[in-house]
């Protein structure tokens, strides 16, 4: 039994464009899987730092644990748009976006020394 496709003239292989050798070479695209799980990590410590903040209800120190708690969001918005942009950087641009990613990273834990 033939199929549709059995008629077809078969296409001649395409030809192989060289690249052009000013366009930069990704080479952090295996990256992605490690920069994902820290991000991850860090969604889950903050989850935790969240449902603290749902259990503490209308206290004194609850204010400051509000601002603590959107910093961490925002360094957490940090990594996430580090993450993102790094495997597919080259250059002083990727090193732009890790020296940013370790900065957040740095400032979320100060903030959680800060939150016990």
């Amino acid at each position: 039994m033939s199929s549709r496709y059995d008629i077809l003239p078969a296409q001649p292989p395409r030809p192989v464009v060289p690249k052009n050798p000013s366009y930069p070479q990704r080479v952090h695209l295996k990256e992605r899987a490690k920069l994902e799980e820290i991000l991850q990590q860090w969604d889950q410590r903050i989850a935790e730092a969240r449902r603290k903040l749902d259990v503490l209800g209308q206290s004194p120190d609850r204010a400051s644990y509000d601002r603590m708690y959107a910093q961490m969001l925002g360094s957490r918005d940090q990594i996430a748009h580090c993450v993102s942009r790094m495997p597919m950087e080259t250059g002083d641009l990727y090193a732009e976006d890790e020296h940013r990613l370790h900065e957040a990273v740095a400032a979320l834990e100060r903030l959680f020394q800060r939150w016990k």
